[in-house]
């Protein structure tokens, strides 16, 4: 949760259960498709090296060490209960050592983009040890220009991508300044002992029980629930279904890793001049880029809608720094056909606008966390006719961020293709800056760099259309992408 010098993790209790959401997370992942997260940083390394250039590592983890206190699920592990025990719990490592979980990757001295972007494809690539905490920062050395890079890997068992910012930003200061908390001493609480988890499993149960018991007194609410709900399952099961596209073919080992940056305000404002959001701009921009893919590959666009996946936070304003998943997801044609960027924009705030009115987001992911403990979770994923791509957009801290004193220059969130669904978009807001990431399976999407190229073009477009140009920052000609090689949650802000 900001609160303008910080974040802070919301504190939970020593033994915390998992949500069936949380769960799904698990379930799903294989060793080709990891269902974790992550957060790729270009930091200011000057700060964190000594005067021969070298990185104190052990002194980095003794310091961010201290700020453990602020997040205490990053000392935790996961914990399977016997048989009528319950779930899986999240419970102190009373193991815990820093040096499992901040780790050093050097690069060849004068390492660029590509190499950079390649280090974080790889670490991305690797399954988190379920014996440890879920989570590991890598401090990746050797980059030109005095730059340091950063990949924070979490789980997204853990955190759905609100919660993850939280998580990152309470590693982090908003003043370069900021000493270092005092040491609290840490104590690891015991693990759960099997009656206590008894008990706690029965009196859930009988909570559930009872809370059918309320809903089944009132028979009328009921029906129209069950119906709602039954409605917007049969609409994502028969359709309309997401049309036959060679970007849906089953992800296997592998990412490639694009992004391209644009002036927050500058979306901020064409979106608010078309009657919508900055997720809109998002979707816009994303169907652009899927436009010159297709046309690349010699596909026809005519009258081609895609189909987006698009998380929506269920948050509170209350629960703004809970850990753990609250997210639904509604879907959103894309019209890829339509070549215009204004025109194609106003189609997009009118279907984003209807999706709001007449879908339910919570139903849609409750029916998949329940999918995802049945034996056919993985057969279904991998042939689903439901989404062609996934698209998430996520609101992080407004002003500059520091690790350790070192600035942070750039954020670039990445997060896994699954199932068929071999492209997966992630825009991230942070200090006047919104970040478009592409993260592709490699054997299907080899031309990423297309899709990039068709988004900031698209960009371009809706620009030239509005007289906007001078609204947003550009070098070189380019909107600052990387194109080299190297995986929304809708704010409601957004």
């Amino acid at each position: 949760m900001y609160h303008g010098d910080s974040f802070q993790a919301g504190q939970t209790d020593s033994t915390a259960r998992l949500t069936a959401t949380d769960l799904s997370n698990l379930r799903l992942e294989t060793p080709a498709a990891p269902t974790h997260i992550g957060a790729l940083l270009i930091i200011d390394a000057a700060p964190l090296v000594d005067s021969t250039g070298q990185l104190g590592l052990d002194e980095i983890r003794r310091r961010l060490e201290l700020r453990l206190q602020r997040v205490p699920a990053l000392r935790r592990r996961l914990f399977q209960p016997g048989p009528f025990l319950g779930r899986p719990a999240w419970v102190d490592d009373k193991a815990f050592d820093i040096r499992n979980h901040i780790l050093g990757l050097p690069l060849p001295p004068g390492a660029g983009d590509a190499e950079l972007l390649e280090a974080a494809e790889q670490l991305m690539g690797s399954l988190l040890h379920r014996s440890r905490p879920l989570w590991e920062l890598w401090l990746i050395t050797g980059l030109s220009r005095d730059r340091l890079g950063a990949l924070l890997k979490l789980h997204h068992a853990i955190a759905d991508g609100l919660a993850a910012v939280t998580i990152l930003s309470s590693l982090l200061d908003f003043d370069a300044r900021v000493p270092d908390p005092r040491p609290v001493r840490w104590s690891p609480a015991p693990e759960p002992r099997p009656w206590p988890l008894f008990v706690d499993n029965v009196s859930r149960r009988l909570t559930g029980v009872k809370r059918a018991k309320r809903v089944l007194m009132h028979p009328l609410r009921a029906s129209a629930t069950a119906r709602a709900t039954g409605g917007d399952l049969l609409r994502g099961l028969r359709g309309p279904a997401a049309p036959p596209s060679s970007i849906n073919r089953r992800v296997a080992a592998g990412r490639l890793v694009r992004f391209a940056r644009f002036d927050l305000t500058a979306v901020s404002t064409r979106a608010h001049a078309a009657g919508g959001k900055v997720n809109d701009v998002v979707l816009d921009l994303v169907a652009g880029g899927l436009r010159e893919l297709l046309i690349g590959r010699g596909e026809p666009v005519a009258g081609l809608e895609l189909i987006a996946s698009v998380p929506v936070s269920l948050r509170a304003a209350t629960d703004a720094g809970r850990l753990g998943n609250a997210v639904g997801v509604m879907t959103v044609p894309l019209d890829v056909g339509q070549a215009d960027a204004q025109r194609r924009l106003e189609s997009i705030v009118a279907a984003t606008r209807r999706a709001k009115r007449e879908q339910h987001p919570a139903h849609v992911q409750a029916f998949m966390a329940w999918l995802a403990a049945m034996p056919i979770a993985q057969a279904f994923i991998a042939r689903q006719r439901l989404v062609n791509l996934f698209v998430t957009n996520i609101a992080g801290p407004p002003v500059p961020a520091y690790l350790l004193g070192a600035r942070i220059v750039d954020v670039m969130p990445i997060v896994s293709p699954s199932g068929n669904v071999a492209i997966a978009f992630c825009a991230f807001s942070y200090a006047g800056c919104l970040y478009l990431v592409a993260t592709v399976d490699a054997a299907a999407c080899p031309d990423v760099d297309r899709l990039i190229a068709g988004a900031e073009d698209a960009w371009h477009n809706l620009c030239d259309a509005t007289a906007l140009v001078d609204g947003y920052e550009l070098q070189d000609g380019t909107a600052n992408r990387l194109t080299h090689a190297a995986s929304s949650e809708q704010h409601p802000s957004q």
